[in-house]
Formats: structure tokens, C-alpha cells, sequence
């Protein structure tokens, strides 16, 4: 339960669940993580394991362990926990095995994708978050349309987002950027335009964790934007971050959704992003600001016209537009709606098959 869009999606997700129907349990295999506490406030089963191996077979035999213990009706696997999820729900003879694909996995190794393609073999359907998602794991895993052809994008809660319209301050901008800092979320293209731009009275927040922070440091360091930009690691109130922002940059060279977006665009700050594959399905040139994925020169050119236009009325527009959109798509009510309903249909014809028997 790392501070992710995925894992703050599922928790969203839980919390509106109607529990008179869904009696929730969840195996976390690696650790707890920042948002546990969320899970035991809304009183969840929750059974955190401890990955103390690369290949984790100790934590696979508890996963087994505790499916025979919960005998759940339906298992749903998400991220990482999609390999050993669905042995263990096929091996204790679990008949509703459903997975959702949250991105699009350029990152992923020769063997990992050897063994998801197997093991989706077991699943009952695998949901993508977005169609990008969804056309690339069909190609990456080699599925079979049948079996992936349900899209339900994840969904944000708007109560803990409110719209407020952006004022900005010309003489004093805050531009932010957050995520893990990892080479899929283009943080070092970012770095890279704001040196080149060099824009006069405003800062770079950039937020999150990971395995690039060293990288990014040295390359802020080299270009003597110590003054200018800043990693201010992880935040635990996301709301707050995005209130003091002017404009949010989201630099990714792919993204299966970009929940991120959502947030932001809910809260009404304006957005300049790349047209990475499930970004441009949120996003676009009426409700932000758009470049092309991993061009330096595209980045560049929409910074500068997004930094000129942010006090004007067609930045209003373009936030009143994207708060409609998000509203009308991605609104965790209508989500769990549609997650509740697919489980119960799948339960229902379970329990018609087993009838007919």
C-alpha cells in the first residue's frame, strides 16, 4: 500500500463497496505501506505479509494458506499480486479470479511477461483501466479479446476533491509535478525543459519517492537549479499540494491512466501533459495544455505557452471543462457501481452453473 494511484484507487474502491453484499478481505504481499492505516480504519480483513525473497515462495504458501482460511467466492488481483493471486485462488479451486491491469508495463522483463500470460490463462477476466491498457496487454500477453475486453477506468473521490478556480499570482508561480521517481513519469525531461526555459518567478516542487532520486538530484545539481527546483519526497496530504499549486506538469513517457490527472483536474488546477497512451484519454488540447511524449522540444514550446496563459479565461475554461469530464467518467461512485455489478453478475452465473448441475 505504497502512495500510488493504483493503491489509493483500491482503497476508494473498498470504502464505497456496499458491505450488506461484499464482505472484503486483503492479502498484501510485500508490506504495509503508508495507506494500511486507511484499510483498518474502514475495519478491512487485512493480512500483511513480509517479501523477504526475490521469488517469495514463503509468502505464496501463506497466500494459499489464508485463501483456504477466507474461502472467498471472487479474488481480485491487482499490480504485483497478480502472479501468486492467481495460483493461489486457481489451486484452491476459486472460480471467479478477475484482475485489473493498471499499466501499461514497458518496464517489465522477458520472464515476468512470460509468466503473466500463463497465469492469465486462470483468470475468469482481466480489466484495464484504460483502452491504451487494454490494447497493449493483449498484444504484450497475448490474450485472446474474450478475455479483456472489459474497461473500467479507475475513479477518484470527489468529495475529498472540490473545485476551486485558480487565481494565480503572476509574479510568483508554484509548478508541481508528482509521482514515483521512476524513468516511466519523464521527471528528468522536466528538469531538462525548465533549464532551458529558465522561467522567471516561479518554483518546481516535484513529489514522491524511488529509485531515480539520486539521478534527479545530480542532474538539478549540474544544472544549478537548486534555487529553482526541489524534491520534496513524498506528501501525506496530496490535497494540500495541489491547492498551493498554479499549474501541475505531468511529464510521462507512458501511463496507463494517470490518476494523478484526475485528482488535479477535480481540484481545478490546470494541467500540462504529454499525450502518453492513457493520458490523451483524460486529457487534451480543450481541458490542458498537451506535448508530445518524450519530446524535449514539444515540452518546451507548451511550458512556455501554458507559463504565459495561466491567468487568462481560456485557462478557466480548460479546468471548468476537465472537472465536467471527470465528473461525468471517473467519479468512484459510479466505478464501484460497475465493479459491484460485474462481480455479481459472475457470482450469478457461477451459481446458475452449479444449479444446472
Amino acid at each position: 500500500m505504497a502512495r500510488g494511484g493504483a493503491e489509493r484507487f483500491l482503497i476508494d474502491l473498498l470504502n464505497n463497496l456496499d458491505k450488506s453484499i461484499f464482505e472484503p478481505s486483503v492479502i498484501l504481499f510485500k508490506d504495509k505501506g503508508p495507506y494500511y492505516s486507511e484499510l483498518i480504519e474502514q475495519k478491512i480483513n487485512v493480512y500483511s505479509l513480509s517479501k523477504k525473497s526475490k521469488l517469495g515462495l514463503i509468502n505464496f504458501y501463506r497466500i494459499l494458506t489464508l485463501l483456504k482460511k477466507i474461502s472467498p467466492q471472487i479474488v481480485h488481483t491487482q499490480l504485483g499480486g497478480d502472479i501468486r493471486g492467481r495460483l493461489a485462488a486457481y489451486f484452491n479451486g476459486i472460480k471467479i479470479i478477475i484482475s485489473t491491469e493498471q499499466n501499461i508495463n514497458n518496464s517489465e522483463k522477458w520472464y515476468q511477461r512470460l509468466v503473466k500470460s500463463i497465469t492469465s490463462l486462470t483468470s475468469t477476466t482481466i480489466i484495464a483501466i484504460s483502452q491504451a491498457v487494454a490494447d497493449d496487454m493483449r498484444k504484450r500477453y497475448h490474450l485472446p479479446a474474450e478475455k479483456c475486453n472489459l474497461i473500467i477506468p479507475n475513479g477518484i473521490d470527489l468529495t475529498k476533491f472540490k473545485y476551486q478556480e485558480k487565481i494565480t499570482d503572476a509574479s510568483n508561480k508554484n509548478i508541481g509535478a508528482i509521482g514515483r521517481l521512476h524513468q516511466q513519469k519523464g521527471f528528468d525531461l522536466l528538469i531538462n525543459a525548465w533549464d532551458i526555459i529558465k522561467p522567471k518567478s516561479a518554483h518546481l516542487l516535484i513529489a514522491g519517492e524511488g529509485l531515480e532520486r539520486e539521478k534527479l538530484e545530480h542532474q538539478i545539481n549540474q544544472a544549478n537549479l537548486k534555487q529553482e527546483i526541489n524534491l520534496i519526497g513524498d506528501v501525506q496530504h496530496v490535497n494540500f499540494f495541489y491547492e498551493n499549486l498554479d499549474l501541475l506538469i505531468i511529464p510521462s513517457r507512458w501511463e496507463g491512466l494517470g490518476i494523478v490527472a484526475l485528482e488535479a483536474g477535480a481540484k481545478g488546477v490546470p494541467i500540462l501533459a504529454s499525450d502518453a497512451d492513457g493520458l490523451k484519454e483524460v486529457l487534451n488540447n480543450e481541458n490542458a495544455w498537451i506535448f508530445k511524449a518524450c519530446d524535449q522540444d514539444s515540452l518546451v514550446e507548451q511550458l512556455k505557452l501554458a507559463l504565459s496563459q495561466l491567468a487568462s479565461k481560456e485557462t478557466v475554461v480548460k479546468q471548468k471543462k476537465l472537472r465536467q469530464y471527470i465528473e461525468e467518467k471517473f467519479d468512484i461512485i459510479k466505478i464501484t457501481q460497475q465493479y459491484s455489478d460485474l462481480y455479481l453478475k459472475l457470482w450469478q452465473k457461477k451459481y446458475e452453473n452449479s444449479a444446472s448441475k
